[in-house]
């Protein structure tokens, strides 16, 4: 397990409780959690799907893992999270 990960979405969860009033519970973290680490995995796979698109769009006659990780750096200056994941939603159809 990474602490740090770890402790990174239990923080967010933590402020989030604390934000909505929600006494701190096993089920109330719980939920939070899942809920945060839900929101960052939506995000995560956007700016995927985008980088793969642009990858396969840009006439690359190979694409390699190092292409692919540099656009990843690159889209979230570009893109704004709720922008990725429609863009993301578009792609698909």
């Amino acid at each position: 397990m990474n602490k740090q990960e770890c402790k990174k979405y239990f923080r967010r969860a933590y402020k989030r409780l604390i934000t909505n009033n929600k006494p701190i519970s096993i089920s109330n973290i719980e939920n939070e959690m899942n809920n945060v680490i839900d929101t960052q995995k939506e995000e995560y796979i956007a700016y995927s799907k985008i980088a793969v698109h642009n990858m396969q769009k840009s006439g690359n006659a190979e694409i390699r893992l190092k292409d692919l990780l540099s656009q990843i750096d690159i889209l979230p200056q570009i893109f704004k999270r709720e922008t990725a994941i429609n863009k993301a939603k578009i792609l698909l159809k």
